[in-house]
């Protein structure tokens, strides 16, 4: 311990006799950081987000290497208010569609099989109309009375909770992975939106989320931010008394912040490539740099003061004061830096670049904190005690009236008697931490789109009408095309998913177009219309089925000659005759249910009589819900594991200074507790667990330890 005693000496010499030059490194350090800011890379998308070893990370690339674009879809949702299923509300929705998959911009990225469903065309198809214009409402009535075009209508139809009749259509774009789709999903939101006639019409994408997201963060950001610097300005200025403080405080804040967001530009791809682009979770950092900043800025200026008090000088005060407050902040530092660290371990690099930048953060906020505030402190008071007009400090402990006197009267009383104390705090921290077993940790979109827009009303409208909103599910099955028991799983799948009693939670209507259902169009004379029954075809079939087991060659030919019929095969089917055949599966599934699309994967495999393995569901809330997830179990992880770093770095500490490394079990401890009564006082509150409350939690730890 003699030497780190050498060295805080040093340290505190260098920045009391030369507090200029201190100050003077730390404005160059500043600027060069900050020049790393324009090289901060965009955000990843959110498949780039996906643990590298995750099973949907790895059918996404095989669906993409195989399908292409068709492999993914992205669903936007036209909401209608008002009586659609009139002539005028028909003529009005169809009218809409027609100028929307005309626009190319829009229509280049229609996918070849049912692009648009809409109950003016189920309507039109059930009548056998050529347009939907002229239709009366004896006919629209014949056709909801239909028995499966009727029932489809239904299922796009319903009432709001104010009574307001609701309709539904749905318009399915390729997914380019580029601003291509971005671009047609806000096409069509504008083109909603200036739609007139007797149904007001709006749109939901997911792009028109993200887009109310960011609108709703920017916005809104800049005033929060303003609005917590004042309240944290305030509140430094009721405890710290003085405007010096203050402005010393605010500049080593506004300097980390700078530093970190240079740093994270610096480290990118656009830099020297150690590190991710930023993402939602290092967009956080700034926000806990905030607090330790503020934080340790407190305690370099409570130590400095309690050093003035004592009658000493002002450079033996900054000296003595450094000294006392960097051990503690050191210590409490290391452990939130290594609890950070610790997500290099993890699967998922977002995570393991947010522990990089977070501990980077972590570090220059002690830095700045340790060497402003001292050099500060020197220049002002030493000039003042030269002019003799220094005055005496004010505690910070008595900057509220009162709490000295309370604090010392508690205090005194715990001395005395510590046994009710104890097992007051040890029934309700028990108390709490039977509450945190029922703690919730689902993540919902809605917990973070501003109350009362009009998209949340959408959503709102869409779970009240017609179950919620939808996006497309895109499952991939491995398995050889020509064998009777894929058929077999495929049809069983298909009876499962017409039923909704049977189809997965999250299921939103039966399977879109498949290789199976392609088959029994061709093969089925329904008379229905639309029907693509095809004689020869059928007969082709028919022989590669007259066995008890589907003939391999006969079934192969059928392939061949179902592909060169019909352009959607290839969108459903790659025949691999060398090797195992992939069968894309798609299907509506609900959004903002993590619950339910938790289930999608163990509910399929439950009705699919293959192998488990040989059938893999993916789409955007599979994706979310997956990272999310993950996440949220390394931040939990994360917890125990700065427990321990904290446990063993003050054993360390105090075996080294007093011989008594079991005080490390005294300081911890308490700590424990604490985080029990929050995530019990989580849960009675209804807060849940996510992975934001997971990382203040995890943070509160290192705050704890100083």
């Amino acid at each position: 311990m003699r030497a780190m005693s050498n060295v805080l000496t040093q340290i505190s010499w260098l920045v009391t006799v030369r507090p200029w030059l201190t100050i003077s490194a730390l404005l160059i350090v500043t600027v060069v950081l900050g020049a790393g800011a324009p090289l901060r890379a965009p955000l990843p998308t959110t498949e780039e987000t996906l643990p590298q070893d995750s099973p949907v990370a790895a059918t996404l690339q095989e669906i993409d290497a195989l399908f292409g674009d068709a492999g993914e879809t992205s669903v936007v949702t036209l909401l209608f208010r008002g009586e659609a299923l009139t002539p005028d509300g028909l003529a009005q929705m169809a009218a809409l569609v027609d100028e929307i998959v005309v626009d190319p911009d829009i229509g280049a990225l229609l996918p070849p099989v049912d692009p648009v469903i809409t109950p003016a065309a189920l309507v039109q198809a059930a009548l056998q109309l050529e347009r939907i214009e002229g239709v009366t409402q004896a006919q629209i009535d014949a056709a909801r009375a239909a028995p499966v075009i009727g029932d489809a209508i239904a299922a796009m139809t319903g009432t709001d909770t104010d009574g307001t009749s609701v309709a539904i259509a749905t318009i399915r774009l390729l997914d380019t992975g580029d601003e291509r789709v971005q671009e047609a999903e806000r096409r069509i939101d504008v083109l909603a939106d200036a739609d007139e006639g007797p149904l007001r019409v709006s749109s939901i994408s997911p792009t028109v989320v993200e887009d109310e997201y960011q609108r709703a963060t920017e916005e809104g950001m800049a005033p929060l931010i303003g609005l917590a610097m004042l309240l944290i300005a305030a509140l430094l200025l009721l405890f710290m008394r003085t405007i010096s403080d203050l402005l010393l405080t605010l500049a080593g804040l506004f300097m980390a912040l700078v530093w970190i967001i240079g740093v994270e530009g610096w480290v990118g791809p656009n830099g020297l490539s150690l590190t991710g682009p930023p993402n939602s979770l290092t967009s956080m950092v700034p926000i806990i740099m905030i607090s330790l900043t503020v934080d340790y800025a407190i305690q370099s200026i409570s130590h400095y003061r309690e050093q003035r008090l004592a009658g000493e000088p002002v450079l033996s005060a900054v000296r003595i004061g450094m000294r006392n407050v960097t051990v503690p902040l050191v210590l409490a530092a290391a452990t939130t830096i290594v609890s950070f660290l610790a997500s290099l371990f993890s699967p998922i690099a977002i995570v393991g670049d947010f522990g990089v930048i977070a501990g980077l953060g972590v570090g220059m906020s002690l830095i700045v904190m340790l060497t402003l505030v001292p050099a500060g402190r020197t220049i002002i008071d030493r000039r003042r005690e030269a002019r003799g007009t220094l005055r005496p400090p004010r505690p910070i402990s008595g900057a509220l009236p009162g709490i000295g006197r309370a604090a010392e009267l508690l205090g005194r009383s715990v001395a005395r008697r510590p046994a009710p104390y104890i097992v007051v705090v040890l029934v309700v921290t028990a108390f709490l931490g039977f509450s945190a077993r029922g703690l919730e940790a689902e993540f919902s979109i809605r917990d973070i789109l501003p109350r009362g827009g009009s998209l949340l009303q959408d959503m709102d409208t869409l779970d009240a009408a017609v179950g919620g909103s939808t996006e497309m599910t895109s499952t991939l099955v491995r398995a050889e095309a020509t064998e009777t028991r894929t058929l077999l799983n495929l049809r069983d799948l298909a009876v499962a998913f017409d039923d909704e009693a049977s189809r997965p939670q999250a299921a939103a209507g039966p399977l879109g177009v498949s290789y199976e259902s392609l088959l029994r169009d061709w093969t089925t004379d329904s008379g229905e219309p639309g029907d693509r029954y095809d004689p020869e075809l059928a007969a082709l079939f028919e022989e590669a089925s007259a066995g008890l087991e589907l003939d391999p060659a006969l079934m192969q030919q059928f392939l061949d000659r179902l592909e060169a019929l019909d352009p959607a095969f290839g969108h459903l089917l790659i025949n691999d005759p060398d090797g195992v055949d992939a069968i894309l599966l798609q299907f509506p599934t609900y959004v903002d249910d993590p619950a339910a699309t938790k289930a999608i994967q163990s509910d399929l495999e439950e009705l699919w009589f293959g192998e488990d393995d040989t059938i893999t569901a993916t789409s955007l809330s599979i994706i979310s819900v997956t990272v999310t997830d993950s996440i949220t179990d390394r931040q939990t992880e994360a917890i125990t594991t700065t427990i321990a770093v904290a446990l063993g770095i003050l054993a360390f500490f105090f075996w080294a200074t007093v011989r008594q490394p079991l005080l490390a079990i005294v300081a911890v401890g308490p700590i424990v507790l604490v985080l029990i009564s929050v995530l019990g006082t989580m849960a009675l509150l209804g807060i849940p667990y996510t992975l934001i409350t997971s990382m203040i939690t995890a943070l509160s730890i290192g705050i704890g330890v100083d």
